[in-house]
């Protein structure tokens, strides 16, 4: 199909920082077929975000807008909010509509569940949609039930960035059709690099870890979800019977949101030996971080689609002790790659943690077959090509049924 123009692509995202889905979009978007596609993004900005995220797409030359789109935050889904919340949806649909059609919009994208807007404007401008769910829904079970309807009856495609969100959200053979898995990718040579270029030496410095000493990492956003609560207790809890352990948690919490933080904050003063528990809040070091730990811990509670967290730990051969929560068990071959726990069992983490601790043997083996699967299924090239080709295909599909 020849093309006058490149297809405009509208992306609609929740967050305007660069944690987990922020990055994988941002990498999706610089790896467009610009002779294809030409993307326009809107970011809410219900929030008082860093702006980290705009500002890397200005720097990719990709149009990008803070707007006041409505986004399903937990907050907003009580019985208190949930007015307040559903007007805010239909001012933002009319707004995205109207952006639809003034900037001659071919194909309209969500990123994430917690955006409904793009759908119901797409609908309204009677353009094709597509959506890209990177999240699990346990709860509340009507959210559950509503999205599930919701989803599948206003997308012509719905990207899993793995198996196990897709079968949360598509329960029908009808909805299934619509469902496609693109895993997210990560650029191999960056997370492989790290250590030989030095990171692992710095990081370490910075934070007075010694050579002999084993470092379990965390680099994720404080959160309820991502419990890094949880992490500190095992932590805690190994502390007595191995002295040179070490453990470092990167992220920073929620705008407005710090209980998580506060509680992890209170956790770490209880421990046996505080000082080598170490909160590091917001980085932009990430690649030195996964090269200074010897194992990634990521026992978060609910909710994971794909962990970039556990890609890049991958890609840096690093072992995995990860909770059994949505798509982790697509990333983590348990006891060939890491382990895989029952979540919110401190006593489970502790015990694979351990494990690990106790046998460099062992760390050394799971490392690296980890970084073997990584590059075997998890890079940044084919998650692009897949991506490209599925907006394409459902652009085309959609070009065709206008000239019938």
């Amino acid at each position: 199909m020849s093309l006058k123009r490149p297809a405009r692509v509208l992306f609609l995202h929740p967050s305007n920082e660069l944690y987990g889905a922020d990055t994988s979009l941002l990498y999706l978007l610089r790896g467009l077929d610009r002779s294809r596609f030409d993307p326009y993004v809107i970011l809410a900005n219900d929030l008082e975000y860093s702006g980290l995220l705009s500002k890397e797409l200005t720097r990719s030359n990709i149009k990008v807008a803070s707007l006041p789109i409505a986004v399903a935050r937990r907050k907003y889904l009580s019985p208190t909010g949930l007015p307040a919340f559903l007007g805010r949806v239909r001012s933002s649909v009319r707004l995205v509509a109207q952006i639809i059609e003034q900037e001659g919009i071919d194909l309209v994208h969500t990123n994430t569940l917690a955006v409904w807007t793009g759908a119901l404007a797409a609908k309204r401008a009677n353009r094709p949609h597509v959506w890209h769910v990177r999240e699990s829904l346990e709860s509340p079970k009507q959210l559950v039930t509503l999205m599930q309807r919701f989803v599948p009856s206003y997308s012509d495609r719905v990207i899993g960035v793995s198996q196990a969100v897709l079968e949360n959200i598509l329960v029908t053979p009808r909805a299934r059709a619509k469902g496609v898995v693109i895993y997210n990718g990560k650029e191999p040579h960056t997370w492989m690099a790290a250590a030989a270029s030095g990171g692992r030496d710095r990081v370490r410095h910075e934070l007075g870890i010694g050579p002999e000493a084993v470092a379990v990492g965390m680099v994720a956003r404080i959160s309820t979800m991502k419990a890094p609560d949880l992490c500190v207790q095992a932590v805690t809890r190994l502390q007595p019977h191995f002295p040179q352990l070490h453990c470092f948690i990167a992220g920073g919490p929620v705008p407005g949101q710090t209980e998580a933080l506060e509680e992890v904050e209170r956790l770490v003063a209880r421990a046996p030996d505080p000082s080598r528990i170490h909160l590091l809040g917001e980085r932009r070091d990430a690649p030195d971080l996964m090269a200074a730990m010897d194992i990634l811990a990521a026992p978060s509670r609910y909710g994971e689609g794909a962990s970039l967290t556990i890609i890049q730990g991958m890609f840096a051969a690093k072992p995995v002790v990860a909770s059994d929560a949505g798509g982790n068990r697509e990333l983590v071959e348990a006891g060939r790659t890491g382990f895989l726990i029952p979540p919110e069992d401190v006593g489970a983490l502790a015990e694979g943690v351990g494990r690990l601790i106790a046998d460099a043997r062992l760390r050394a083996q799971m490392g690296a077959a980890g970084q073997q699967r990584a590059l075997q299924r998890f890079t940044l090239d084919r998650a692009v090509a897949e991506f490209n080709a599925l907006l394409w295909d459902v652009y085309v599909n959609a070009h065709a049924k206008a000239r019938e």
